[in-house]
């Protein structure tokens, strides 16, 4: 479909804008089926302004979402740990439990420090094999002998041959005459 620039009058100031053809193309891939009515610069200052400057503002409260354009819908529902009353801003479903605010901060802080123990605990077992890593490099270094030419004479060399245990390489040292 070809668009083509067209002249409109602003709703605010009554002057004249032009909507042009990329404006155009945009509002349709966005699915917007009306052609703005005011001009960019009313636009803007439209914009700028506090949800309760406008004329038309609703004024809902503390229960206003975000931009206090609709009202927040709040649900009636029981918790489910203590049994009170409460409101909640979601449609409460019987497969999921609901908390007042008082039991919600509760049942976080527990979760946090299952969270934290269960850290420890892996820690600690991560430390606990880093230990026995270490005990095996320990074994390994009483293991390896230090051969001296000069007491074995001058055909004795030393060669090392590589052998794996337990995903890691352990280091022999043999004696080889020549």
């Amino acid at each position: 479909m070809a668009f083509q620039d067209r002249e409109l009058a602003c709703r605010d100031c009554g002057g004249g804008f032009v909507f042009t053809a990329g404006e155009q193309e945009f509002y349709s891939t966005k699915g917007l089926e009306h052609d703005p009515v005011r001009c960019p610069s009313c636009r803007a200052t439209r914009k700028m302004m506090r949800p309760e400057d406008r004329d038309f503002a609703p004024a809902y409260g503390v229960y206003a979402s975000w931009g206090g354009r609709t009202p927040r819908q709040l649900h009636v529902a029981s918790c489910a740990q203590c049994t009170g009353m409460t409101e909640v801003p979601f449609r409460p479903r019987d497969d999921r439990p609901v908390y007042c605010s008082d039991c919600y901060g509760d049942l976080r802080k527990k979760q946090e420090a299952q969270e934290a123990a269960e850290a420890a605990a892996a820690a600690a077992r991560i430390s606990a094999s880093g230990d026995r890593v270490l005990d095996l490099e320990d074994a390994e270094e009483e293991e390896t002998e230090t051969l001296d030419p000069a007491i074995l004479g001058e055909t004795a060399t030393k060669t090392a041959e590589p052998m794996t245990e337990l995903g890691s390489t352990i280091e022999v040292s043999s004696v080889r005459e020549d």
